[in-house]
């Protein structure tokens, strides 16, 4: 229990020094937001198209644990839609904002330290499929959901809506570097000494300006929306997800451990910032999801170790 300790503590202390900072006022109004912008546009990419070039042999096909994660993500997706409506008699496109909820976690910003740290270079490879993937697959469900929910008051058509979202995807630098990243790798070019000293030395900026800038900006999430709403988020982000993830990823599919346990961490993440993004783009239980996010990150601090204990990670 130690060693699980020592991987979680100083992430999550990270984001309580964020917190703390953001709380008593210490840095100028929008630091947040630009030690944000530097993490996700600057950093976090030489982290990761680095990490994408230290890749060793991949053990297994990436599509079985593609299919393993996104099937969990289908499942929990037609829970939360299901749940939605009949039990909390709330609208099909709010399904929309609150099924994300659901599925979507902070991968980027959490899940890909605390995976790294407990399993070592190993977690590389799949890290670099879900997080490649996770926000195209997910936001182009979520955009075809709430969509055909709102058809009879659609003003764009959906398939320039998709487009949209793709078009958003390819700007997006974390999904770029990946994939950038790995073609890199894949032809074969190499890096040179001196490039790969600087983006080993802008990379390790990542993760501690990411986690302090989210920290910062849990100070500013709100607990409202209705109490339902947001405890089936958290279930079924927290519980729900995983369990339907792990049970693909291992019993099912017999995935490599390493792989079976980080696509369940993965999954175990708290709510994901673009939820609450998506939910406020289209005005719908913004308040839930905000709610969920802060909820969902501070239940975290627990979960997560007790993710990895149960995952017998030593």
């Amino acid at each position: 229990m130690l060693a699980i300790l020592t991987i979680v503590t100083p992430v999550f202390g990270i984001m309580f020094a964020g917190w703390l900072t953001e709380r008593f006022r210490y840095l100028p109004e929008d630091s947040a937001k630009v030690i944000a912008l530097f993490s996700f546009n600057v950093a976090m990419p030489a982290f990761l198209f680095r990490a994408m070039q230290e890749i060793g042999e991949v053990p297994e096909a990436p599509w079985k644990f593609a299919v393993a994660y996104f099937g969990g993500v289908v499942l929990v997706w037609a829970a939360a839609t299901l749940i939605t409506q009949f039990i909390l008699r709330r609208s099909l496109a709010d399904g929309a904002s609150i099924s994300l909820a659901s599925c979507f976690g902070n991968t980027v910003m959490l899940g890909v330290p605390l995976a790294l740290s407990a399993f070592g270079p190993d977690a590389a490879a799949p890290l670099g499929i879900l997080v490649s993937l996770d926000s195209l697959v997910l936001w182009l469900i979520a955009t075809v959901h709430i969509e055909w929910a709102a058809r009879r008051e659609r003003t764009v058509p959906l398939l320039l809506a998709i487009a949209g979202v793709v078009a958003d995807l390819l700007r997006n630098p974390i999904v770029m570097s990946i994939v950038i990243g790995t073609i890199w790798r894949v032809i074969g070019l190499g890096v040179p000494d001196l490039v790969d000293r600087f983006l080993a030395l802008l990379g390790q900026a990542a993760v501690p300006t990411g986690l302090f800038a989210m920290g910062m900006s849990l100070a500013t999430y709100r607990i409202t929306g209705q109490l339902p709403t947001l405890a089936t988020i958290v279930l079924m982000k927290l519980v729900l997800m995983p369990l339907a993830v792990y049970m693909l990823a291992g019993p099912i599919f017999g995935l490599p451990p390493v792989w079976v346990a980080v696509a369940t961490l993965t999954a175990a993440m708290p709510v994901g910032a673009n939820a609450f993004l998506f939910a406020a783009k289209y005005d719908r239980a913004v308040g839930s999801v905000s709610a969920a996010i802060a909820v969902s990150t501070v239940a975290a601090v627990g979960w997560s170790s007790a993710v990895l204990y149960l995952l017998q990670i030593d």
